[in-house]
């Protein structure tokens, strides 16, 4: 199996089932949250996409073209909480978010872990965490990679 379908589609081989179900939780949990709670993609007062207050948002951290990041920013949020949800391209998904995280924990919250800036920290905790240990084993990464592995590497998994 080559290197990009390890990535993409393998996390930690040999998880204890209680890992992998942690893993399932983490990021049903985290991808509900990115895709519902933090929408900005889905209508608000008739309007699709960012509200004007968001790109306003983005435009005051000094963002190049407000309008084009702030539907990164909501795309992001949406569509890789969803697949943060069924765990597809899950380490993908969680570097977007990632991203997203850093730039609200950092740059709109100035790092103010006391206040208005804890939900970022947590919510960059918890898409890091998905990056480095994958989706787990309930997943369909975890069921392409089991379809993709060999039958070697299928004792190991």
């Amino acid at each position: 199996m080559d290197r990009i379908s390890r990535f993409l589609y393998h996390g930690i081989h040999g998880n204890a089932v209680t890992v992998d179900i942690g893993l399932t939780i983490l990021r049903v949990i985290a991808g509900l949250a990115f895709a519902l709670v933090f929408e900005k993609v889905l209508p608000r007062d008739g309007i699709w996409g960012p509200q004007e207050w968001f790109v306003n948002d983005v435009a005051s951290m000094g963002f190049p073209f407000p309008v084009f990041f702030a539907w990164a920013a909501a795309l992001s949020e949406f569509f890789g909480g969803i697949l943060l949800i069924v765990g597809f391209l899950t380490r993908p998904a969680a570097f977007l978010n990632i991203c997203v995280t850093l730039v609200a924990a950092f740059l709109y919250h100035g790092g103010d872990l006391a206040d208005s800036g804890l939900t970022a920290f947590v919510f960059l905790a918890i898409t890091t965490t998905l990056l480095l240990a994958g989706p787990g084993k309930f997943s369909l990464d975890g069921i392409i990679a089991r379809r993709l592995s060999s039958p070697h590497e299928q004792k190991d998994a």
